[in-house]
Parts: structure tokens; sequence; C-alpha cells
């Protein structure tokens, strides 16, 4: 299951919200513990060191505004973040002489001296690159490496992590399984909002000249 995540305004509240369904794994929302090791979340209990793990995307492929771009747009109407903030990081982490990341790093591959398992299998390491951002509530962006399936080279992909502490639920989360086809809302601020713009504007070319398009049209070019 791969549905985007929607997000919407609260009007009374002047808040950004996001809807995460918590119960799919093969969705681009999943649990894991401690960041890591994924979590089956109607079988085991929650914890304190349990993550949202949201692969994040800014549209879909007609370009309409989804999940970031849905968050920043939204976030730029109700005043949470002004036009020249925005400018501000594009201007520093978007400039031409500003090398994304999936040109300058390479995924590695790592072998095991002398160490053989399963009798004539040489033990193998791969060593993939993330750029990691720690934020101020406990959440983290990261931005990893990844083989791109259809082409040569590399794609980047851009995470959030949200302990789940921090999610709005009926009831909290932590101590207790999740119930059947349970959804979950998280409120992004201005820090998540501009942390992930600096991570969408590095991840790569194609990433960096989206944002600018999608920033131009929706919030206005930059000087």
């Amino acid at each position: 299951m791969s549905e985007n995540i929607p997000c919407h305004e609260d009007p009374a509240q002047r808040e950004v919200i996001c809807i995460l369904p918590i119960t799919f794994p093969t969705s681009k929302v999943r649990i894991k513990r401690d960041g890591i090791e994924p979590v089956a979340p109607r079988r085991d209990k929650l914890d304190r060191r349990d993550y949202i793990e949201w692969q994040i995307s800014y549209w879909d492929n007609k370009e309409n505004p989804i999940e970031f771009g849905e968050i920043i747009i939204l976030a730029h109407k109700n005043g949470k973040i002004s036009k020249d903030e925005i400018c501000s990081i594009i201007k520093e982490y978007g400039d031409p002489k500003v090398q994304p990341f999936n040109e300058q790093f390479k995924i590695k591959i790592f072998e095991e001296k002398n160490q053989k398992i399963y009798k004539d299998f040489n033990l193998l390491f791969e060593k993939t690159p993330i750029l990691h951002l720690e934020l101020d509530d406990g959440c983290y962006i990261r931005v990893t490496l990844r083989h791109k399936q259809r082409a040569v080279g590399y794609q980047s992909m851009v995470y959030i992590y949200i302990p789940v502490q921090n999610l709005r639920a009926p009831k909290p989360l932590v101590g207790r399984t999740a119930a059947k086809k349970e959804e979950v809302s998280w409120v992004p601020n201005k820090i998540h909002i501009l942390g992930l713009l600096k991570a969408f504007l590095i991840a790569s070319y194609d990433h960096r000249n989206d944002i600018k398009k999608l920033i131009r049209k929706y919030i206005g070019a930059c000087e």
C-alpha cells in the first residue's frame, strides 16, 4: 500500500494536521523501534523507543502538492512560516554551488576478510551514507541513498522520524497495541517544516528543482 498521506488545515487552531496510518507495514509509514527495527503494532505493545518512519513526498506524478507540499503551502497560508524564511533557506541550501547529496556520496560494499559463512559464501557489508538532522522535540530527519531501479546512479529518499508519544491518538500509544486500521494525527511545526525543506534541497538536483518550482508556483518566486 502506497497511498499518499493526507494533510489539512485546522483553521481554528491555525495548525496543519497529517493523518498517519500505523498498521500497514508496506505503506510509506512504518513504526520502527529506535528508528531501525520494524515493529508489528497490532501484535507488539508500543513503547518510548518507537518512532513513526514516514517516507515523505512533496507532489504526485501530475505535480499536485501532497504531503510536504501541502504542509509548507498551508503553513505559509496560515502565517506559521513566512516567505522570507522559506527563501532564505532556498538561497542557502539550494545554491548551485552546493552539490547535492546523491552526487557527492556513494553506496559501498566492504568484505569481511577471511570470514566465510554458509560454506562458500563470503560475508559482505553494505555501507550506505545517511544525512541526519536532529530536531528539538525528539523528531529527526534522514536523507538516505538508494540505487535507482530503472537507471544508473543513486536516488535520495527523505524520511522524518516521529516519536510515538508525539502523536495524537484517541488513547496514548505507549503501552498498548494498535487498533485495527488505526490512524493517528501529527502536527508539524516550523522546525519540522524548515528541516524538511533543507533536506529536499540537498537531496538531489531533481528534488531541488522540484521544490523550487513548487514554491514559485504556490508561494511566490524568491528574489
